[in-house]
């Protein structure tokens, strides 16, 4: 038995609180890493309530079941475009620009999962827009859908600001065909995706529009976000 006091029982003590010294160090430099990459909350417009609900509640907005159908309680009434626009022919985008919240990125295709939802962008191109391939290309008749993430892998992607976009700002499409297609927003909304108004969002529209979809709100008990948030904007220019 050691007596008590002795070097061995001494050297026990102090590596004891050496020890509780560095896990001390170690999980305040933990907090402190925690708090410098926490992203912060992004802009997000007030929640809506859909006006033409579709059972959503995937990651990104589900796509209606048929092209044919009619727009329903648009979530801005829609005014006259000032100068007509005349329609595009059909060509991909190749690149996306909203000088309002300084996004700057290439565009590519992407389209349906086995189960009917739309995809979500992923790997290397997870923080890049996607054109949605099965929507008109952006200037054609109809709405051209985009989306992209808000937050990937806890940092802030491409559509962060997406939800502090007002009516009047523009978003600028380039097309493979060297054109560029300019819109101007008119709406901005948030649904919960539970409500989503999938024939406001994908249904027919009176000339060439745009929807730019990403997610937001709370998140539920797996980490994904309970809405989503999308920006309504008509061709202006050619």
């Amino acid at each position: 038995m050691t007596p008590e006091g002795s070097p061995r029982q001494g050297g026990g003590r102090r590596i004891a609180v050496l020890a509780l010294a560095v896990l001390a160090t170690l999980g305040v430099a933990l907090i402190i890493y925690s708090l410098a990459t926490q992203v912060g909350a992004p802009p997000e417009p007030a929640l809506s309530s859909g006006a033409a609900a579709s059972d959503g509640g995937g990651e990104m907005a589900s796509v209606p079941s048929t092209e044919a159908s009619e727009p329903e309680d648009q979530p801005a009434t829609q005014e006259e475009n000032q100068a007509e626009t005349t329609p595009l022919p059909a060509a991909e985008p190749t690149a996306l620009r909203i000088p309002a919240i300084d996004v700057e990125e290439q565009v590519f295709p992407i389209g349906l999962g086995e189960d009917g939802e739309l995809l979500a962008p992923s790997g290397d191109r997870a923080d890049q827009p996607a054109w949605f391939d099965g929507s008109p290309t952006p200037g054609e008749d109809g709405p051209a859908v985009i989306e992209g993430h808000v937050t990937w892998h806890g940092d802030a992607s491409v559509f962060f600001e997406l939800g502090g976009l007002a009516p009047g700002d523009t978003v600028e499409v380039d097309r493979e065909d060297g054109t560029t297609a300019v819109f101007e927003i008119y709406d901005t909304a948030r649904y919960a995706k539970d409500e989503f108004p999938t024939v406001a969002v994908y249904g027919r529209t009176d000339g060439p529009e745009i929807r730019i979809i990403t997610c937001g709100g709370d998140l539920d008990t797996e980490g994904h976000h309970l809405d989503n948030t999308v920006v309504f904007a008509r061709l202006v220019q050619n």
